[in-house]
């Protein structure tokens, strides 16, 4: 198998991250970890329009380029083409690739997680994430044809934060509702459900155990990037699943989940 396009493995800040991002990363990497501290580098983020906030807990803001968009998805497209055996992306999605497959975490998304959106999801989503110190990334491809995904049911995910990015497609429909935190024992009731329609190259960050789902695509295709980031320091404690205190067996890499050992 030969890359269609080889320099879309590689993180280049410049090309690929969207201005808005770049910014956003920065200043949020420079600010303190304290709560009044956060709450005010959040407000003065909001107000030069680099974060919106849909609910609590739930964030928008860009990420990716256009142009890595069409290079990711021209990849894509070209290792379904090639024959190669291609992994489901989850339990819950038919179609889509596993990225670490593709080989595009050690330079690209090793260091997009580390570097950008760690620094986020520490100061955004605190209750939720010590640090991000593992992930599993994988695209998902809904379409309204006989054969294709259209929508997906209620779930939550198998992470202690989420980024969904939409990377290409026209399509009508196809919003993602979120309907409040699953089992999250908050102790706050949820504000009304909310639906989202992300533009190309735009992400959701929320929770992982924020309940979800996609909503039928009528008309079109839409693909997305999804990083399933896991903190070991927390779910170490308590499976994201279950919620009970996980029982470990050794495994690989490829299977760990994102646990790292008892608590």
């Amino acid at each position: 198998y030969k890359r269609l396009h080889p320099e879309v493995y590689r993180l280049d800040r410049e090309r690929f991250l969207h201005p808005a991002f770049r910014e956003l990363v920065e200043e949020m990497s420079k600010c303190p970890d304290k709560p009044r501290a956060i709450e005010s580098c959040v407000s003065d983020l909001t107000s030069r329009g680099l974060l919106k906030p849909l609910k609590r807990g739930i964030w928008s803001f860009p990420v990716f380029t256009a142009e890595f968009c069409d290079l990711l998805e021209a990849d894509i497209a070209h290792f379904e083409a090639s024959g190669l055996p291609v992994a489901r992306p989850n339990s819950m999605n038919r179609f889509g690739v596993v990225l670490r497959e593709l080989g595009m975490c050690e330079e690209f998304l090793d260091p997009l997680v580390a570097g950008c959106l760690n620094p986020i999801a520490v100061r955004l989503l605190p209750e939720f994430t010590e640090t991000l110190d593992s992930y599993r990334p994988f695209t998902v491809k809904y379409e309204a044809t006989a054969e294709g995904d259209r929508d997906l049911n209620l779930h939550y995910d198998n992470a202690e934060v989420t980024l969904n990015v939409n990377i290409g497609g026209a399509w009508t429909g196809g919003q993602v509702t979120f309907l409040g935190l699953g089992g999250a024992g908050a102790g706050q009731e949820d504000p009304p459900p909310i639906s989202v329609a992300l533009q190309r190259g735009h992400g959701v960050l929320h929770p992982g155990r924020e309940l979800h789902q996609a909503e039928p695509v009528v008309e079109g295709r839409r693909q997305n990037l999804i990083l399933w980031c896991r903190s070991s320091g927390i779910r170490n404690g308590e499976c994201p699943m279950c919620r009970n205190v996980p029982q470990l067996v050794p495994t690989n890499v490829f299977a760990h989940d994102g646990f790292t050992g008892p608590p």
